[in-house]
């Protein structure tokens, strides 16, 4: 079995997981605010007992990672390890002295959750785009999702991060600390989507035009891009023919109607959104069990 990640990849993943460490250390641990997933379970320990947050992240990590490894691929399983590794090892060297001689940045818990947020959710989000996690609730949620199909990913990771923040305000009998990881889940969650729309971004452009084959042959040889032809019928006029449709960048969408209107100006386009596009030229899909 041979497995490739690209060094690309595994930078982007080690510059996530700093980036995560940093606010979790900087902002979050500090005013006790539970990140949900294992980071807030290694911060309600930290307070509790002591336990060192970067060491703690990476034990209880163990255990879900070998529940992945029955359920996921290698490839996804050794970027999640990655991602969690530099997580634990930059939370662990920034619980250093020299770097806890400049805490706290700020005594404001709102302003931490903020910014601690934003900060976690951008780190989260390089780990995703280059193919990674960081373990804990998202490959748990997979897990789960099997078992449980009616229920999506997305409501799985909200209830189990909000139970691990409700066990964090009555460990630290703190109605406060709830509310603030509330609001911590609710900025790094808005920002992890916004990186992940932003480089991910496609847009969908649906072609009605008598001159199909010279426009499909034109967008394959100037734009790029591939396209494929759907059988439909049109009420209005009673006939039957193709339309072209073509998933691209957004940055591609104005060279494609110029290009479009040069080859026939009667041609009627429609351009909308693609929340998520996975394959060949965009994203890799991380799901798959590729042996």
């Amino acid at each position: 079995m041979r497995i490739e990640i690209k060094l690309k990849n595994i930078i982007l993943i080690l510059l996530g997981g700093a980036i995560m460490g940093f606010g979790l250390e900087f902002f979050l641990v500090p005013a006790k605010i539970a990140a949900g997933g294992v980071s807030g379970i290694a911060t309600v320990l930290y307070h509790l007992f002591n336990l060192p947050v970067g060491i703690m992240v990476f034990v209880i990590n163990i255990p879900i990672f070998i529940l992945g490894l029955m359920e996921f691929n290698w490839r996804f399983l050794l970027t999640s390890i990655i991602g969690t590794a530099a997580l634990s090892f930059s939370a662990q060297i920034f619980e250093a002295d020299f770097f806890q001689s400049f805490l706290p940045l700020s005594q404001d818990i709102f302003l931490c959750s903020v910014l601690g947020g934003a900060i976690y959710g951008a780190g989260l989000g390089l780990v995703i785009l280059a193919g990674g996690t960081t373990g804990g609730t998202d490959i748990v949620s997979l897990v789960l999702k099997k078992k449980f199909p009616t229920l999506s990913v997305g409501q799985l990771i909200i209830a189990i991060d909000g139970l691990i923040i409700s066990i964090a305000g009555i460990a630290f009998k703190s109605i406060e600390t709830l509310l603030y990881s509330a609001v911590l889940l609710f900025v790094s969650s808005y920002v992890l989507d916004t990186i992940l729309a932003g480089v991910d971004f496609a847009k969908i452009a649906y072609i009605i035009s008598e001159k199909n084959d010279e426009i499909s042959k034109a967008i394959s040889e100037k734009i790029r891009r591939g396209s494929t032809s759907l059988n439909a019928h049109s009420y209005y006029s009673g006939k039957s023919r193709d339309v072209l449709m073509c998933v691209m960048r957004k940055y591609q969408v104005p060279p494609l109607k110029e290009l479009v209107t040069e080859i026939d100006p009667s041609a009627f386009v429609i351009v909308t959104d693609a929340k998520e596009v996975i394959g060949e030229g965009f994203r890799y899909d991380l799901n798959s069990k590729t042996k």
